[in-house]
């Protein structure tokens, strides 16, 4: 025989719920239900409200941070295609200019070594104006000090004055000290020397007073008494200074290369 002790917990459980039902059945409770109800409803609809809204703020949230991965991965995008594209444009322009350097060789029959510009070296007095060039090529290139440099459309734009092993340095036709022995292309030929003038522009001088020169004519190499060979360009004349008592006069050149573009040279081997 099962003995039920009245004070068992599912004992009171199964009574209580068992008289509710009966009186839910019978309606006997119906007024306190409504009234249960009335009281209890602002309070779901509230309860529903702020489920809603977290619902909706949760949504929102998750979106946002989906746009916000998706924004940060097409940032990532756009520097990836900006760094291949800026690594191709460099290539690009390093072979275009290696390509003019090569023809302009091939086409002048110079042997020539091709070098990198590896630095550019500024003089500690500002008013020197000297500006040397380091380029990756040295003796074992079979380089050596006065050879002639160009650029890649074939203007020379200075001379080795020290080769080492595996790299040169160059100073450039504008740097006060590096001198060319130069012509110009006009009716007599005429002969002279340049200097760089405070790193900007090229000075002419010993040239006779009575030669002409004209603002425009073009100054090149003249071959005199070096291995850089004749008729290489070094600029133009831009400025004639003549006095009447006085044995020579010179000439102002402008170079016809940025040196500060400069990327890509070529070293002429007599």
């Amino acid at each position: 025989m099962i003995i039920i002790k009245k004070n068992n917990p599912l004992f009171i459980f199964t009574v209580v719920f068992g008289l509710l039902v009966f009186l839910h059945v019978t309606g006997i409770i119906r007024p306190l239900e409504n009234t249960l109800l009335f009281l209890v409803k602002p309070v779901a609809s509230r309860l529903y409200q702020w489920g809603s809204s977290f619902n909706s703020a949760y949504s929102e949230q998750r979106e946002k941070d989906a746009l916000l991965a998706e924004i940060d991965s097409l940032k990532q995008e756009i520097v990836a295609s900006a760094i291949s594209s800026s690594h191709w444009l460099e290539v690009e322009d390093e072979n275009k200019k290696l390509r003019s350097q090569l023809n302009f060789i091939s086409n002048n029959k110079f042997k020539a070594v091709s070098a990198n510009i590896m630095a550019q070296e500024a003089s500690f007095s500002v008013s020197d104006g000297s500006r040397d060039i380091i380029i990756d090529k040295g003796e074992n290139d079979g380089l050596r000090i006065d050879l002639g440099v160009l650029s890649e459309e074939g203007v020379i734009i200075g001379k080795v004055i020290e080769a080492n092993k595996v790299s040169s340095r160059i100073c450039l036709v504008t740097t006060p000290g590096c001198q060319l022995a130069a012509s110009l292309q006009n009716e007599n030929k005429t002969k002279g020397v340049t200097d760089g003038s405070l790193g900007l522009t090229i000075e002419m001088s010993y040239i006779p007073q009575l030669e002409k020169i004209s603002i425009g004519d073009t100054v090149v190499t003249s071959g005199l008494g070096g291995s850089i060979p004749r008729g290489l360009i070094i600029g133009k004349v831009s400025n004639v200074k003549s006095e009447s008592n006085e044995v020579w006069q010179s000439a102002t050149i402008e170079p016809l290369v940025d040196f500060n573009d400069l990327t890509v040279v070529s070293v002429i081997i007599p």
